[in-house]
């Protein structure tokens, strides 16, 4: 018997405000324990929230970019459960009134359903040691929005390219770092089997809080053996939440499945309704930078770089605005990718330096790229400029004429070198 998994995610975004969605504390990572507190992020009585107007304008743009519905009206709910993590003991979300609806991905020729993109605020992290659990009550009230798609995944690569993808959006849109170790995106995972040619899906399992690509990858990959295992072997697979645990690459029950009665979800009695008007998301829509996506397209239809180039140069935004400045100065696309991809980012990993901490601009990449394709400088003149651009801001050209790296051409010179 073979089974199909039957795969839907639910994505966990941190936003990139400055300060949490309910209050007016930071919202930075790595600071000392419980310093970024006040009484409404703390869940003190008698506090009372307002809502980050940043925090919204982020959620419309991830709308945007996944090709949500932005709905005009939505609200805010309470969803009551009580945790060590919680300390109001309840989370405000955004349950009956999303702010984004019916959405889709493209991603390797197939769409992907999104259901619905909601706002909400961050728990605080547990830290488990040997004979305790601590608590850092910074996270709490963090904005976040959570990216619920529909079962549309058939198999453990088509999530992965999928988290990519959202990844990358998140990030060339300013919404997100999406940095998964450090848990500002982090991945629930939906799964359950289905025999082969059924359309019944069979119970499912939640994988909570993977927090890589490679952990989502192994995750998915265990839950399918051992559901299908248990089915095999006449025995029922549980409505439960399990948490995957690299060291054995198993995942582990951790409590029964939730039903969302017993969140007890009731509208949120101290904030008013949200109204976003058309004129606001055409504006929102209008400040978006490219997407990675017709970027690709434009370098592989237009630039006619190869796929693996295109997709290298998208990978990061810094690299592909810079990319795009300098093929806008000198559109010699093939060169400045090459030089991008192979000369520049060998000097950064010997010398250990971001890409947005490049020493030049994107014109002297663009000078540098014109010398060589007039036949001004060798491919090994190009790379030992490339090499002096990171120690001096000297111009490509002025390199090339200090360092005796121009070729030559006085066709007399040579007549004479060549009879000699």
């Amino acid at each position: 018997m073979n089974f199909i998994p039957v795969i839907g995610l639910e994505i966990h975004a941190e936003l990139l405000t400055k300060t949490k969605i309910f209050c007016s504390c930071k919202n930075e990572f790595g600071k000392e324990a419980n310093t970024l507190v006040c009484p409404v992020c703390s869940g003190m009585p008698g506090s009372l929230p307002v809502l980050n107007k940043k925090a919204v304008e982020l959620a419309i743009k991830s709308g945007l970019v996944l090709d949500c519905k932005i709905n005009n009206n939505s609200s805010f709910d309470r969803k009551n459960y009580f945790y060590p993590d919680l300390p109001k003991g309840y989370q405000i979300t955004q349950f009956y009134h999303p702010i984004c609806e019916n959405g889709y991905v493209i991603v390797n020729n197939k769409k992907i359903g999104i259901e619905r993109i909601h706002l909400e605020e961050d728990a605080g992290k547990l830290i488990h040691c040997e004979d305790a659990s601590i608590i850092d009550y910074n996270r709490c009230g963090v904005p976040l929005i959570e990216i619920v798609t529909k079962p549309d995944f058939r198999s453990s690569a088509e999530v992965c390219d999928f988290v990519r993808d959202i990844s990358l959006r998140l990030k060339y849109a300013d919404i997100c770092d999406a940095k998964l170790e450090q848990g500002s995106l982090r991945v629930d995972v939906n799964i359950s089997v289905m025999e082969e040619n059924s359309s019944v899906f069979g119970t499912r399992a939640e994988i909570k809080n993977l927090n890589s690509v490679r952990a989502i990858a192994q995750a998915i990959e265990y839950e399918i053996k051992r559901q299908s295992d248990l089915i095999l072997n006449g025995k029922k697979v549980d409505l439960e939440t399990r948490r995957f645990d690299e060291t054995t690459g198993k995942t582990i029950s951790m409590r029964a499945k939730e039903s969302v009665s017993d969140y007890r979800y009731f509208p949120e009695p101290d904030l008013p309704s949200l109204f976003i008007t058309d004129e606001e998301i055409s504006l929102f829509k209008n400040q978006l930078p490219e997407m990675p996506q017709q970027r690709l397209s434009r370098y592989i239809n237009v630039y006619h770089l190869s796929n693996d180039e295109a997709q290298l140069i998208i990978n990061s935004k810094t690299t592909s605005d810079f990319y795009d400045m300098a093929v806008s100065l000198y559109p010699s696309y093939k060169t400045i990718a090459n030089i991008i991809l192979i000369e520049i980012n060998r000097n950064l990993n010997q010398k250990e330096i971001a890409f947005e901490n490049l020493p030049f601009k994107p014109d002297a990449v663009s000078e540098v790229a014109k010398l060589y394709d007039d036949k001004k400088i060798s491919k090994n003149a190009l790379c030992e400029i490339i090499k002096l651009m990171f120690e001096t801001d000297k111009k490509p050209h002025d390199i090339a004429v200090s360092h005796n790296l121009l070729m030559k051409d006085n066709t007399e010179q040579i007549d004479s070198i060549i009879k000699k």
